[in-house]
């Protein structure tokens, strides 16, 4: 059995050990890039979801490198993601892929159980090993993505005090490539000291005043930086501390009923939109009106073409709450014909504006200390300390 899945950023690593710890053999696709891009474009509907079109060429690509089980999330609810894995199975198919399966992957409530049996049908192992080594995949899983989620906050800040261009950048790549070769326990128990180690032998400018500037959108959108356009990179190297809470940890908590922050979120923007109408619309809208609250210099809301509840967040926050909390935003919508110029000369115009406000408000002092968990904070020492 030969398994694979489709690009989402970092979290490759965490998909990788999964499935490795099943017992099956994974094939991860190549990165996400032009290739995979445009045969997904060719083949898809021409106004579905960006993200359909992306990862339809993430599992082109995995098949022609001889996988014969892909896995793909699903979901209910209004969003057009329940639908992916089926049509893209048939899209597959009808161009001659036949030797493969597609294993759709129930994520609607994660208590409710249903992937656990979905997840057996990926184990090498059909005996009671198969027990062990599911409930040893969902223990790494855990793991790995919150470690990847803090390799992600201390890049978001990191970058925006770095002397010399690229340091941060390398610092993750080095990184990850560490987290997936620790494969025991005990290492990754160990390893948020080894990202806060390395972070701290960056050569860094402490006196700094970065613009802050809060990125959020939808998943696969802010997740994967190819489709994005690497927006997090642009935004460090243009002197902002990014901050994202959106993260593989950061649903899986969320899909468990563990995830208190968007509870938070949740409690912020119900007066706005009272349910869950799907993507990421409620927790946009609160996280929006939470950094507002703590005194951001602006939001970045992104997310694909013709997303109908990323357009309702979007129409919400120009229409009323901008009004109310006066936090400059702007939107990126990303499809095939989103290029990186444009991108940057609008986020240059966004920054010079943040400037301007900050100049003009006299804001310089820092977050509230209630604002980001405890590995935020550690991170903000190591920069004062540096």
């Amino acid at each position: 059995m030969k398994v694979s899945f489709p690009n989402m950023g970092f979290n490759r690593v965490g998909f990788k050990t999964f499935f490795e710890c099943m017992g099956a053999e994974v094939i991860v696709p190549e990165p996400t890039n032009r290739n995979t891009l445009k045969f997904g474009v060719k083949h898809s509907p021409e106004f579905v979801c960006f993200p359909f079109k992306a990862t339809l060429g993430d599992f082109k690509n995995a098949l022609d490198q001889g996988a014969d089980t892909l896995v793909m999330a699903i979901d209910c609810g209004p969003c057009r993601f329940g639908f992916y894995a089926s049509v893209q199975e048939r899209i597959l198919r009808d161009l001659g892929y036949k030797d493969f399966r597609m294993v759709p992957l129930d994520q609607a409530d994660l208590l409710e159980f249903k992937w656990v049996k979905t997840l057996f049908t990926t184990s090498a192992q059909k005996d009671l090993k198969m027990y062990a080594n599911a409930a040893k995949a969902v223990i790494f899983l855990l793991k790995k993505s919150k470690l990847l989620e803090d390799i992600q906050t201390a890049e978001g800040i990191f970058r925006a005090y770095e002397q010399n261009q690229g340091d941060t950048t390398s610092v993750v790549d080095e990184l990850l490539k560490k987290l997936d070769e620790t494969n025991s326990l005990n290492g990754l128990r160990q390893f948020r000291s080894v990202i806060k180690e390395e972070f701290s032998k960056m050569d860094i400018d402490k006196k700094r005043k970065p613009l802050r500037v809060g990125l959020s959108g939808e998943i696969h959108i802010t997740l994967e930086p190819y489709v994005n356009l690497d927006i997090r990179r642009k935004l460090g190297e243009l002197g902002c501390e990014v901050h994202q809470s959106l993260s593989l940890y950061d649903w899986i908590m969320h899909k468990l009923h563990l995830n208190y922050h968007r509870k938070w979120l949740e409690h912020l923007s119900r007066p706005y939109v009272p349910m869950d109408i799907g993507g990421e619309c409620v927790w946009v809208l609160g996280e929006y009106i939470y950094k507002a609250k703590a005194g951001f210099d602006g939001f970045i809301h992104q997310y694909p073409f013709t997303c109908m509840p990323e357009v309702t967040a979007r129409t919400i926050i120009t229409n009323k709450l901008k009004q109310m909390y006066d936090l400059p935003i702007i939107y990126f919508s990303f499809d095939e014909q989103s290029g990186v110029e444009g991108m940057r000369t609008r986020l240059e115009a966004f920054v010079d504006l943040m400037e301007g406000r900050r100049e003009k408000l006299k804001k310089h002092e820092k977050l509230p200390g209630e604002y980001g968990n405890n590995f935020y904070h550690e991170c903000i020492k190591l920069v004062q300390i540096g």
